[in-house]
């Protein structure tokens, strides 16, 4: 059965020069780069996107929404001001690449579960949109990451210590059984 982790950070929430370095679309992970983040930053037509309080909890309530909609189990979620991620299971369709942290384009199931992501972002932008009476201002980076959860203590190191962690960040960690 694949299970998958994805991630959906809030709009500039990870700037260029951030110490871990930063994604660039098309290219991966690039080291941090100071020069870019303030070229970047005069050149934004929006702030750097946040999302606190009742925002968090529409958040969870859209992911809760769109699992169901999708038909995908979903074992958890994390949401904190400046990203989200979201651990669903689902039988069909079926993974082609094995146990591979990655699984390939090709592969129905990342497909699929990307299919879910882009529901969810969607929904997700628009809700958080609505509550904060905005329109034209993106609250969503352009991309995610969707991880395929390797093993069962893959799987329980993130509902029982990894999700956790984000309610010191400013979070909400829900779970469902």
């Amino acid at each position: 059965m694949p299970v998958f982790l994805f991630t959906i950070h809030a709009y500039r929430s990870w700037s260029e020069d951030h110490p871990k370095g930063f994604v660039q679309r098309d290219e991966g992970l690039q080291k941090s780069n100071r020069r870019l983040a303030q070229w970047r930053m005069q050149h934004a037509k929006n702030s750097p996107a946040r999302v606190e309080g009742i925002a968090q909890e529409a958040i969870l309530g859209v992911v809760e929404n769109i699992a169901t909609e999708r038909a995908v189990r979903l074992h958890g979620a994390a949401v904190t001001p400046t990203h989200f991620h979201v651990l669903v299971s689902f039988r069909s369709p079926a993974c082609t690449c094995g146990v591979a942290k990655f699984c390939r384009p090709a592969c129905p199931a990342r497909r699929f579960v990307e299919t879910v992501i882009v529901r969810m972002k969607r929904k997700v932008g628009q809700t958080v949109a609505k509550l904060n009476g905005t329109c034209d201002r993106p609250w969503l980076s352009r991309g995610w990451d969707s991880t395929r959860v390797r093993d069962r203590p893959h799987f329980d190191y993130l509902l029982k210590t990894y999700f956790p962690k984000h309610v010191a960040e400013g979070g909400m960690v829900r779970r469902w059984e």
